[in-house]
């Protein structure tokens, strides 16, 4: 074992000795981390940065007078830890929030989980993942485009979690991920992001993510500009335009976001007609998997949408103990361990239907393949979704009892990114700035869902948090506005 794994378990187990000796502190929860990371840009000039590096450090959560607070630092020396634990304790106090945070202070967990990967990310130089870009970006040599920026960036994570209740976890992740903009010379942008938690392997999935995204671009730049039909429209979504939409959907079954009095949905309602099934799960080697979550959890499927009615909120300990009901590892924790961890969907599966990619499009004027990134309509959900929030999930009533009602919460515009107008279930040029505007009976409108399915995956910042989140989902057609692209 290295010195910096070392320094992090040692760190560890310093702040739970150091929590459990101090009266104020009910519960605290310490992560020691040792990471392996590396970082590639690489753009149409050729390799532009490469950054390899190792880094050790610990993260903290405590429950102190009535709140909890949360703390990641990179300095192991005990006068470092000492300041960190005592701001994390007065922390509590200062936020005096009014309902109590709660904590799991029975259930224990021991445990070792090793993984997706057959052979870590850090096994390969950062040299070798480089040249596999740049292997996988002959996919677009023939295109016209202005500019190419892909970004590829990788962790090895080994993690050991415990609590002052007993629990102990330990884990390993290999986490990969890449980011690519291929800007045409006369048309749109094409993003794509692809990763996942098998390690090494994800290498050699690079050459399809370019191809599939040079493919994409190629037919966008052999578009002519079509005119875009505005008002009540039939519209079908591709399968990665559809996960785009039921990640956005998530967010309103997420226990805080009802709390916060921005979520239009509740359990038991209907949000759209029977067929629509969601399940959020932890697919082994998928981008958002994780074996146990922030709390020590571990993470367990669950059904969240049952024939187009809400049938369940996604909690962490605090919020499922509020409902009565039990926590199944959706305490997502944040990227790179900066902010807190939050409520989070994991890896939604959304049931397949039995259109096939022809009837789905049969009776649709606009065909959608990706989304930008939705505006929110409601100014105050705008503010909150993208503001700092404390670790206890709790506080969002203390947000909720200072703000009136809010009848534009839940409602957004989802500019079109990558769009077609159809003719007859055929591509009959493409669209541009046009918006689909989303409000919550949207979903009522689903007539038809796909027989094949496809992963969307990708990074959501909730509260400052950067989340990981994949979704897999068939292609649907539904009834939605669209409007001129603010």
């Amino acid at each position: 074992m290295t010195d910096e794994r070392e320094d992090a378990l040692e760190a560890m187990d310093w702040l739970l000795a150091r929590f459990e000796d101090d009266e104020a502190v009910a519960y605290a929860e310490v992560g020691g981390v040792y990471k392996e990371k590396t970082d590639a840009v690489v753009t149409h000039e050729g390799p532009r940065e490469r950054v390899s590096f190792a880094e050790s450090g610990v993260w903290l959560r405590t429950f102190a007078d009535g709140a909890a607070d949360y703390r990641y630092t990179t300095s192991l020396d005990e006068g470092s830890l000492e300041d960190e634990a005592e701001r994390a304790v007065r922390g509590g106090e200062m936020l005096a929030q009014r309902d109590p945070a709660s904590f799991d202070a029975h259930t224990t967990h021991r445990a070792v989980h090793g993984g997706w990967a057959n052979e870590p990310v850090d096994a390969v130089s950062v040299d070798e993942k480089v040249a596999a870009v740049e292997d996988g970006l002959a996919a677009t040599e023939d295109l016209d485009l202005r500019r190419i920026w892909v970004n590829y960036a990788d962790t090895h994570l080994e993690e050991t979690v415990g609590n002052t209740t007993g629990s102990t976890v330990r884990t390993t992740l290999d986490r990969a991920r890449v980011t690519c903009s291929l800007q045409l010379e006369d048309g749109p942008k094409v993003r794509r992001h692809a990763g996942s938690t098998e390690g090494a392997a994800f290498l050699d999935d690079l050459s399809e993510v370019f191809e599939s995204a040079a493919a994409d671009a190629r037919a966008l730049s052999n578009a002519a500009v079509a005119g875009a039909p505005t008002g009540e429209t039939t519209v079908a979504l591709s399968s990665r335009a559809a996960g785009q939409l039921f990640h956005f959907v998530s967010h309103y079954l997420e226990a805080d976001t009802g709390y916060m009095g921005m979520s239009p949905y509740a359990v038991g309602d209907r949000i759209a007609p029977e067929g629509l099934d969601i399940e959020d799960g932890v697919r082994a080697g998928s981008w958002a998997a994780r074996a146990y979550d922030a709390e020590v959890r571990p993470t367990t499927p669950t059904r969240v949408v049952s024939d187009g009615e809400v049938e369940r909120l996604l909690h962490n300990t605090a919020s499922a103990a509020e409902e009565e009901t039990y926590p199944a590892g959706n305490a997502v924790p944040s990227l790179g361990h900066g902010q807190p961890p939050r409520i989070h969907a994991r890896h939604l599966d959304v049931a397949p239907g039995d259109a096939d990619e022809r009837t789905l499009r049969a009776e649709a004027d606009v065909y959608v393949e990706r989304f930008g990134e939705p505006w929110f309509r409601d100014e105050f959900e705008r503010v909150q979704r993208s503001g700092v929030f404390p670790a206890s999930v709790l506080y969002a009533k203390d947000i909720d009892r200072k703000t009136e009602e809010r009848p534009d919460c839940g409602s957004a515009e989802f500019p079109v990114a990558e769009g077609y107008r159809l003719e007859d279930g055929d591509r009959a040029g493409r669209v541009d700035g046009v918006a689909l505007e989303y409000e919550p009976a949207v979903l009522r409108t689903l007539s038809a869902f796909g027989t094949a399915r496809e992963t969307t995956t990708g990074v959501c910042e909730k509260h400052k948090s950067h989340l990981p989140f994949a979704v897999t989902a068939p292609g649907v057609r539904l009834r939605a506005t669209l409007k001129e692209q603010r």
